[in-house]
């Protein structure tokens, strides 16, 4: 190495780092432009690639640059990037430095909001409609026919709150500052329990010492769902989605324990799924073990129906907004 190589060398060293963080901050800068900021996780993924690309750029230049430039083009080129960087570099610094301690402030509060928050008192212990269909009881209570839904939803039940809102903004994510109401749920000896909770909350299914606890899925929404918090007079609340495990009918009938056919007379165990295939039996007072599900379609287990039939049949489980079946959770 030439006394005039050794003499540029660390000038060079200092373009080219100079560069490297130009290209850096220009490469992000043009992805945090042309990258929607819908496309999240992925979003942030592509930024980076292109603050990568821009990175590699400017140093592949620079490094032809210092080949072929004297120490006194070096020098001078290293008196306009250097500062530039370094000014960026302090910027980005006390970007990031000013972001975590607002994300630390957000958090703080978040953390003061749920220590002020108290679950509503219940007027009365929480109750539950049944363990096994409940679609009866709005109709017995008020007359008026009760919504099939979309499913059931099952609240998360580690110890905490869990929180209903009134009708939200569902562009907007769930805040428990915005909470109307809550139960609350404590770790026992051998189960999850119900500590307090408001005194219209009338589930759909709850036993306890079982895991057990449905409401009536209404409204799905990207971050919301609406459910029925009262099976008898068919009040709905909304809760986070992510605070729910939903199952959708089709998927929720083929988990119960057994069902029922309400009218044996009109919906008779078929040997396929037609209304004009032929009868394999009526099942009437029988406890059906589902199989699968083909639209409102339900195979069911013939098990002791009758001697010598086929091990399987085909019942209608809903029509429209109606339930064909009572379908039991335990037995």
């Amino acid at each position: 190495m030439t006394e005039a190589q050794r003499s540029k060398t660390w000038p060079a060293i200092g373009v080219m780092f100079s560069t490297l963080l130009l290209g850096l901050f220009l490469g992000g800068f043009i992805g945090g432009v042309v990258v929607p900021k819908s496309d999240g996780l992925a979003g942030a993924a592509e930024v980076l690639l292109f603050a990568m690309i821009g990175a590699l750029m400017l140093l592949a230049g620079a490094i032809v640059f210092v080949r072929r430039a004297t120490r006194r083009g070096v020098v001078r080129a290293l008196v306009i990037t250097g500062p530039v960087a370094l000014v960026l570099l302090a910027f980005i610094t006390f970007r990031f430095i000013a972001d975590k301690a607002e994300r630390d402030r957000q958090w703080q509060e978040e953390q003061e909001r749920f220590k002020r928050m108290r679950p509503t008192a219940p007027a009365t212990d929480a109750i539950f409609a049944s363990f096994r269909t409940t679609l009866p009881t709005l109709e017995e209570a008020t007359g008026r026919t009760a919504r099939l839904g979309l499913g059931m939803a099952a609240p998360h039940m580690g110890p905490g709150v869990f929180h209903f809102y009134a009708a939200p903004d569902l562009d907007a994510l769930p805040d428990p500052a915005n909470a109307t109401d809550s139960l609350s749920f404590e770790k026992g000896e051998h189960f999850t329990n119900i500590t307090s909770a408001p005194p219209w909350f009338v589930p759909a299914h709850m036993k306890l010492d079982y895991d057990l606890l449905l409401v009536k899925v209404i409204t799905l929404a990207r971050n919301w769902v609406e459910v029925e918090v009262n099976a008898v007079d068919g009040t709905t609340r909304w809760v986070a989605r992510g605070e729910v495990e939903i199952r959708t009918w089709p998927e929720f009938i083929t988990t119960v324990n057994t069902v029922e056919i309400l009218d044996p007379t009109t919906n008779p165990v078929r040997i396929k799924p037609l209304d004009h295939a032929a009868v394999l039996a009526d099942g009437a007072n029988a406890l059906l073990v589902p199989l699968a599900v083909q639209g409102d379609w339900l195979m069911v287990s013939t098990n002791g129906l009758a001697d010598r039939i086929v091990p399987t049949g085909w019942i209608r489980w809903r029509k429209g907004e109606e339930l064909l079946v009572k379908y039991n959770l335990l037995c």
